[in-house]
């Protein structure tokens, strides 16, 4: 059977935070998932962006999922990515991390998410999808981000999924949703091929663009480490689904000035999000240290104003 209760809403692009020595800092983990828990309908861990997830080793990614999971105990859905640099790889961590669940009797919803065209060509994709949609009962999310591809050392023809290729893996029942981050040509295309699965969700990766043209399934979010409550309630208002107690009179306006505050927040880390929003929470005391992994870019600045900033706006 698949698990597939998909949130619509506010998915948490996750940090991971890290110790001086480069090992899960658990206090900081749990003081982030505390942090955002009450607002978000889904938390990615280890992911490609905010995760680090291109620089934390497989047996890394093990332990950072069994800790985090047994701090969130099923309270809202988890996005695991699981790509790794080959075919095998990949198998192996998702093995790996079923283990997991099968031990620890994990009852909460889990996703697997996967940037196949980081390992994998188009070519023979569907078949590759099946083989490995059958060794698991939990459903998959595809991560589509030619940006990403362009990191990889490896030359790889294409960086986007094609669109007659995603509508073959749709035909696929554990393959539920995709999170898209690239142009809106490109996702109209999505949609059109899309069209025989209603049930099928795509999340926007790029908080600005969701800003101005939200996404009728959620947004994929970096700057909700920072401000969860503010990302929540501006996600909700754009989808729609605000509850009645929220809708006063003038929340117009102030769904708008949450929106323009967001667009400042973003402008404060789009250069370097990893680092930047790592010292903020590191200066607030959330995480012991703005430690990032080997392979996130150093940055050239040593103090961030982003945490005077929020502290300036009462953020909590």
């Amino acid at each position: 059977m698949v698990a597939n209760k998909l949130p619509r809403g506010l998915i948490v692009d996750l940090i991971t935070p890290l110790d001086d020595t480069g090992g899960i800092d658990r206090e900081g983990l749990n003081a982030i998932l505390a942090k955002v828990l009450p607002h978000a309908d889904g938390i990615l861990l280890a992911g490609p962006q905010m995760g680090e997830g291109r620089g934390l080793g497989p047996q890394f990614k093990v332990e950072l999922f069994e800790k985090a999971s047994a701090f969130v105990q099923g309270k809202v859905p988890l996005f695991f990515w699981i790509s790794e640099n080959s075919i095998e790889a990949t198998k192996e961590l998702l093995d790996h991390l079923k283990g997991i669940l099968e031990s620890t009797g994990y009852r909460g919803t889990i996703f697997w998410l996967d940037s196949p065209l980081a390992y994998h060509s188009n070519r023979g994709l569907y078949r590759y999808y099946q083989d490995l949609t059958a060794i698991t009962d939990r459903a998959f999310v595809l991560y589509n981000d030619a940006g990403l591809i362009k990191l990889l050392e490896k030359q790889l023809k294409r960086g986007n999924i094609r669109t007659n290729i995603l509508k073959d893996l749709s035909r696929i029942e554990k393959i539920v949703a995709l999170v898209f981050r690239g142009s809106l040509t490109r996702v109209n295309n999505y949609q059109k091929a899309l069209d025989r699965r209603p049930d099928f969700k795509i999340y926007d990766g790029d908080e600005a663009r969701f800003l101005e043209h939200p996404s009728l399934s959620g947004i994929v979010s970096m700057g909700a480490n920072l401000a969860p409550r503010i990302w929540s309630t501006v996600t909700r208002a754009s989808l729609g689904v605000l509850e009645e107690g929220e809708r006063k009179p003038g929340y117009l306006s102030q769904i708008w000035e949450m929106g323009q505050f967001l667009k400042d927040l973003m402008d404060m880390y789009r250069r370097n999000p990893v680092w930047t929003v790592k010292k903020a929470l590191s200066d607030l005391k959330t995480i012991k240290s703005p430690a990032c992994a080997a392979m996130t870019k150093a940055f050239e600045e040593e103090q961030s104003p982003l945490a005077e900033f929020i502290a300036k706006h009462h953020i909590e």
